[in-house]
């Protein structure tokens, strides 16, 4: 809090002009006999008495200011829509000045998020008090009848303690409609496409019509309050031709329709009507802006916490992309982890990820997680056809999906679906479901889904480019092994039939699935240096000379050479540079001993000196099974890690499967 002082005193005059620009140019339409001058001077004060709040000093003097303000305003006879917001321009204006100083000062969002929290609080405290001293001072008999009076000052306490936006809406269409007295009240969100789409009613039904509406005819709504605080629709005064399909589905006349507003924003659509035919009663309109009002302040409360959310969620995406590209995750595990964040970050139940088939469009499941059944995969499969050919992100629940895509049912799920796009070209879709009873994916879901899909396409492509280039490179090498091998008939097959002992000894040994894989790989390409012996030393079938000799030892450090370009098989490399050491110490390319040795290298030598004995070579004939076991354990302790003998040896003695078939 105090580094969010400093920025506030610092920039206290900034604020306030900030704060003062709402109302420049508009006092004689909102506010009768406030000049600009009053405006600005009770700007700058109830921003003094709230950075005085903030210090530690009691609220009473804020609280009590602002119910002057309400008792003044009655007595002035001012509609509650020509008070000016000052807390809700205040609001705005400190918000906007913290996260430039965030933004120049590279601070986290996160960093202000409490001390934004409790400004928002006592801002919120100061319109509710200045309301409800404005109504407690109305000579009016239907607001004196303290029920109506009650209800609304409890909807505005409640709206401002709730944090989960959609309780908020439900208790907005559920109350409001009680404290104006009347039958139906629906509440309609505006989004950042400008579109005014239904979110709650007290009449659920109401909701479910206005959702089957295109936007083009739900703006009509917003059309009808264009310029003014409310509007009523009777069948005595005929609605212009684009509104009369929204009417003639949601049904009801008269219709009350009041702006919710923020300054001149507007954040959403009230729609208020009874069953019965009547007209609106002055004191039930004015209940109703005032209600309009208290859901403004929450209504902004909760857009900037989404605001603040997304950015956090954003910058999480980010960080949990770029690291699991630096763990260096195979693809599958890759996937895996991508979806598991995803369905963390959108609070899902499951996710899955689609990738097109090789040459063709259509599209297989890659991965999933969590709760994705393969029944799911038939709908889902359909929406991620239609978001990958339209390069488009959508959500849907049952109602929306069956509007959108025929006879499409999405049973209780509700889905979040964007494109893996990698320059301008889509390569996968990744979709997250919700069950339907936690709610639909809103917006901002799909905003913040988008943008993590964007990150995660590039860190999938960097990874199935790798894995392409490894897989080819490894292709190669393999290929060289063969071809070692190729040069002598008698060691066809070497490197396939050590490696076959190494992965029984490794695992008779307990080691782990990344050791056993070290070990199988290290098997397969042990001889690879051996491509740079020649021909008349490898296949000689006599002793070999001193000479001779010394070019055969350098085959490890030549293996590692044609390795070393593959940094994912850095750890095969010690693996097969020490094949040839002894357990004594007497071997080569550095005569290690013992634990020196790395436990791959001496299962390797142990298994390779095996393969060896039981194979013709040029020089003598294979020995039998037994014989070479015997000669095994006459070099355990020297050439070899006893150890390691015994278990081979155990295993040879129980099963004949550690053999080539």
């Amino acid at each position: 809090m105090s580094w969010f002082l400093e920025i506030m005193e610092k920039n206290r005059e900034k604020i306030a002009s900030m704060a003062l620009g709402n109302f420049r140019g508009q006092t004689k339409k909102y506010y009768g006999m406030h000049t600009l001058d009053v405006i600005s001077s009770e700007v700058s004060s109830t921003l003094g008495m709230l950075i005085s709040c903030l210090k530690g000093s009691s609220r009473t003097m804020i609280i009590e200011n602002w119910e002057r303000i309400g008792r003044d305003s009655s007595s002035h006879d001012y509609s509650l829509s020509e008070i000016p917001d000052i807390p809700g321009a205040l609001k705005n204006a400190i918000w906007h000045v913290v996260c430039e100083e965030c933004e120049r000062e590279n601070k986290r969002f996160i960093d202000v998020i409490d001390s934004m929290m409790e400004v928002d609080s006592l801002l919120n405290e100061c319109w509710a008090a200045m309301v409800e001293s404005y109504f407690s001072a109305r000579d009016i008999e239907f607001m004196t009848k303290s029920a109506k009076m009650e209800a609304l000052i409890s909807l505005a306490r409640v709206l401002s303690a709730e944090k989960d936006t959609r309780k908020v809406y439900s208790y907005i269409a559920e109350k409001l409609a009680d404290i104006c007295g009347l039958t139906r009240c629906t509440l309609l969100i505006v989004g950042k496409d400008g579109v005014p789409r239904p979110v709650a009613s007290n009449y659920p039904d109401s909701v479910r019509i206005l959702k089957s509406l295109p936007d083009e005819k739900l703006k009509a709504f917003l059309d009808v309050v264009s310029g003014s605080e409310f509007s009523i629709i009777s069948k005595g005064m005929p609605p212009k031709p684009d509104i009369k399909d929204a009417l003639r589905a949601y049904g009801g006349l008269p219709l009350l329709v009041i702006p919710i507003r923020t300054g001149e924003k507007t954040l959403g659509i009230l729609l208020l009507d009874e069953k019965k035919e009547s007209e609106f009663s002055k004191e039930r309109i004015e209940l109703a802006k005032a209600a309009a009002e208290h859901a403004a302040l929450v209504l902004e409360k909760n857009e900037l916490l989404l605001e603040v959310d997304s950015r956090i969620r954003q910058m999480a995406a980010i960080n949990v992309v770029a690291k699991s590209v630096s763990d260096e995750l195979g693809l599958k595990e890759q996937l895996e982890t991508l979806l598991n964040i995803a369905s963390t970050i959108l609070k899902g139940s499951g996710a899955i990820i689609f990738f097109p088939e090789e040459m063709f469009s259509h599209l297989r499941v890659a991965a999933s997680v969590g709760d994705v059944e393969a029944s799911d995969e038939g709908a889902l499969n359909r929406v991620a056809q239609w978001v990958f050919e339209n390069k488009e992100a959508i959500c849907l629940d049952c109602e929306t999906a069956s509007m959108r895509f025929d006879n499409l049912s999405l049973g209780r799920k509700a889905c979040a679906a964007s494109p893996l796009m990698v320059r301008d070209k889509p390569v996968g879709v990744m979709v997250v479901v919700r069950d339907e009873r936690e709610g639909s994916f809103d917006h901002t879901d799909l905003e913040v889904f988008s943008n993590f899909a964007s990150q995660a396409a590039v860190a999938i492509e960097n990874t199935q480019l790798y894995e392409r280039l490894q897989n080819t490179y490894l292709g190669i090498i393999a290929s060289l092994a063969a071809a070692i091998e190729a040069r002598d008939p008698y060691t066809v097959g070497h490197s396939a039939r050590v490696t076959k002992y190494a992965i029984a000894i490794a695992e008779a040994m307990g080691l782990t699935v990344e050791e056993i894989e070290e070990i199988r790989l290290a098997g397969l390409l042990h001889d690879l240096g051996k491509i740079g012996i020649p021909d008349h030393v490898l296949n000689k079938p006599g002793p070999l000379s001193e000479d001779e000799f010394m070019l055969i030892k350098t085959h490890p450090a030549l293996s590692m050479r044609i390795i070393e370009p593959l940094p994912h098989l850095g750890n095969i490399m010690p693996i097969i540079y020490n094949h040839h050491e002894r357990f004594n110490g007497g071997g080569y390319a550095e005569g290690k001993a013992g634990d020196e040795i790395p436990l791959g290298a001496r299962i390797i030598a142990v298994a390779d000196a095996f393969e060896a004995m039981t194979s013709d070579r040029p020089y003598r004939p294979a020995l039998s099974k037994e014989e070479a076991m015997a000669e095994l354990r006459k070099g355990a302790g020297s050439q070899f890690d006893p150890e390691v003998v015994e278990v081979f040896l155990s295993l040879l003695e129980e099963t004949s499967t550690a053999l080539p078939e």
